[in-house]
């Protein structure tokens, strides 16, 4: 009985290739058209299904939790900074170039059986890993994957080194980036050339000079469920100490030299922090006048570098008896977080709009986000200096204003 099914099935297959083979000679044609459009759907079919399946909304689908930890990957990137700028999951968890593509696809599968098989306990083990072990992180998204975005040097050289498309299709963002176009365009320094814009620290020297990898200061810059990741200073910290232990002698800063990385801080209360973009020079904060800034006398304020001045502590010692003096402190930080409020609901909402913006608003909105940046690293809320906060501000809404404006958008809702 078997023998015969099997006789049947091989007439049959042969019947068909007879009929094709007849067929392709009657109408040659015909047959190639066939043929040609057969290939060319089978390459669209595959081409949308790896777009599709390299989508963080598909991705979503598997780390779907909505609290920040394991398993809400997709919620904490939502949050961040790099979803508002379509920086997909695959641009971060994929070398560059094509073939960094394929092998994170590969590496899709087998995260996919860990979906079907792995316990959710098991699961979540997996998925602490990147951020209970640096190492382990280090690897996941090694340098070079930052930096094909953040540096125009570093940028060339990956794509001197990598085939970034297959004949010409780019299948994710990261593979299309090109400095220093992509860089400016979206209003963002070259880390390894250019000055931080609110903190006084050397990318080249940590990255190139003592080899640190960038999730040595910002692990889990995508997944921590704020908008923008700001390496904290325990870490700086921690790693100071741990080799000023090995070797005194090192150039790190001392823990107690604020200003050295702060540098923000002393331009505000100098009133030159704005200088750069234009903006002239403002009357410097009293705190300047009766010296109680820069590198060595932050303490007369900060009894660490871990806890904020409280208004007591100011009002009692230089502010008379502490009783008007708190109800300033209060107000004025009351008032920064008033104004700030606004300006945050607007940056998000300029996010989402900025595909549809024109080279003119791109700019305006990087000059925005230039100075939102600066009102959301004053940690003070406008202590610091208030002239300047305030100068600071009505910079930002003027330019916000004005796009909002060109784009539609009603800022009473906010």
């Amino acid at each position: 009985m078997g023998n015969s099914n099997n006789s049947s099935k091989s007439g049959a297959i042969s019947n068909l290739l007879r009929k094709i083979g007849v067929f392709a000679k009657e109408k040659p044609t015909l047959f190639a058209v066939i043929i040609v459009a057969g290939v060319f759907s089978m390459l669209f079919v595959t081409y949308e299904s790896l777009h599709l399946t390299s989508t963080p909304t598909f991705c979503g689908t598997c780390h779907k939790d909505t609290e920040t930890g394991p398993g809400a990957e997709f919620y904490t990137w939502e949050k961040n900074v790099h979803s508002f700028a379509n920086v997909g999951c695959i641009d971060c968890h994929g070398a560059p170039g094509i073939v960094g593509y394929v092998k994170a696809k590969m590496g899709g599968l087998y995260d996919l059986y860990g979906e079907v098989v792995l316990s959710k306990e098991e699961k979540l083990e997996v998925l602490s890993k990147p951020v209970n072990d640096l190492s382990y992180a280090e690897k996941l998204v090694p340098n070079d994957w930052c930096l094909v975005c953040h540096s125009d040097a570093d940028n060339k050289r990956i794509r001197d080194s990598h085939f970034m498309s297959a004949f010409g299709v780019k299948m994710r963002l990261v593979d299309g980036v090109v400095n220093p176009d992509f860089r400016k365009e979206k209003g963002l320094p070259d880390i390894m050339t250019d000055a931080m814009p609110t903190i006084n620290i050397s990318h080249d020297n940590h990255v190139n000079s003592l080899g640190l990898s960038c999730m040595s200061c910002h692990q889990g810059v995508a997944h921590g469920g704020e908008f923008s990741n700001k390496t904290k200073m325990e870490t700086c910290f921690t790693c100071h100490d741990q080799e000023r232990a090995k070797n005194p002698d090192i150039i790190a800063p001392k823990n107690e030299d604020c200003a050295s990385c702060h540098s923000l801080v002393v331009e505000q209360q100098e009133g030159s922090l704005l200088e750069a973009h234009g903006v002239a020079k403002t009357p410097p904060s009293m705190m300047v006048d009766v010296g109680v800034y820069g590198a060595d006398n932050c303490s007369s304020c900060h009894t660490d570098a871990f806890t904020p001045p409280t208004k007591a502590v100011c009002g009692e010692t230089c502010h008379g008896d502490g009783v008007s003096y708190e109800s300033i402190f209060d107000d004025t930080r009351k008032n920064y977080d008033e104004r700030k409020k606004p300006l945050d609901i607007l940056l998000i909402k300029f996010y989402k709009e900025r595909g549809k913006m024109t080279a003119e608003q791109i700019a305006a909105f990087n000059q925005f986000k230039y100075y939102h940046n600066i009102i959301a690293s004053d940690a003070s809320k406008g202590i610091h200096n208030g002239d300047l906060a305030d100068i600071t501000f009505d910079k930002a809404d003027e330019i916000a204003n004005k796009l909002s404006s060109s784009l539609g958008i009603n800022t009473e809702a906010n």
